[in-house]
């Protein structure tokens, strides 16, 4: 048994150490290279750790740049499409798993493939509506497009935390006199917390790291979000590596510091969305 377990460790850990090592290692990079001199960025052989810590990047994209728009931006932006996405996604998820109604089949196979096309393929038509509706360059338009690219995947994860939960809670609720929707808001809904939890974090982080949309729903200068900001350091005439590594340090905080905060519930969500009984 003992030597089982131990064979069980060495297993873990030849899976565990390459896999943590190949996420670990660019991010590293990255945050050192922010922190380096411009003629150490390219120096050959390359070396991890500058010969002296520089600040001169980050000074770069907070005076010459929009930085504090661009986050300010990527903030509102996530955050209501995490609110718009989670609000409508728990009702369709809950409704989806206690309910029996016409096209109840149709709906979750049309939602998965919806999921399966890639952003670019939805990219027209869901530009001609915003368009139609005066939504191009406004934030509320973005939050819509990226409501619509991660509600399929928040009702589909969502799904599968309801249903871990007894359906017959919900019915003694109903025998008791109380409402679909009280039983929804004082019953299911804090015993789904974890998953929502989690639900929410994958949302916000779709939303913060979305290209594709927010370069072209967006467009002017102080609506801008961060991908968008980072793309600005890309000219016809030169790469400004210097001050994109800075910026995707900055953008990385955020989202390494709101898993941290709910990192109890997110890995609670993950567990109980994974097994149903």
């Amino acid at each position: 048994m003992a030597s089982l377990t131990a064979k069980d460790n060495l297993l873990r850990y030849i899976v565990v150490i390459p896999l943590t090592a190949f996420i670990a290692i660019p991010l590293m990079w990255m945050v050192l290279s922010s922190l380096k001199p411009a003629q150490e960025l390219f120096s050959s052989p390359p070396e991890i750790l500058p010969s002296q810590f520089t600040g001169l990047w980050y000074e770069n994209i907070f005076g010459t740049s929009d930085a504090g728009t661009f986050f300010w931006n990527s903030f509102v932006v996530g955050g209501a499409t995490t609110a718009l996405c989670l609000s409508i996604g728990t009702l369709a998820a809950y409704s989806l798993t206690r309910f029996h109604f016409p096209g109840k089949t149709i709906f979750l196979v049309f939602a998965l493939l919806i999921y399966m096309f890639p952003a670019i393929v939805l990219f027209v038509p869901i530009y001609l509506i915003l368009n139609s509706l005066g939504l191009i360059d406004t934030r509320l338009g973005l939050v819509v497009a990226h409501t619509i690219l991660t509600f399929p995947f928040a009702v589909w994860m969502l799904k599968s935390f309801f249903e871990t939960l007894p359906k017959e809670v919900d019915e003694a609720a109903w025998v008791d006199g109380c409402s679909y929707f009280r039983t929804f808001f004082t019953i299911a809904l804090p015993l789904s917390l974890p998953g929502i939890f989690s639900v929410g974090i994958f949302v916000f982080v779709l939303s913060w790291n979305e290209f594709l949309f927010a370069s072209v729903v967006m467009t002017s200068g102080d609506l801008k979000t961060i991908p968008v900001g980072i793309s600005e350091f890309v000219t016809s005439f030169d790469i400004r590596w210097g001050e994109i590594m800075a910026m995707g340090t900055l953008a990385t905080l955020p989202v390494v510091v709101l898993f941290l905060l709910v990192q109890k519930f997110f890995l609670r969500g993950v567990l109980s969305g994974a097994v149903k009984g």
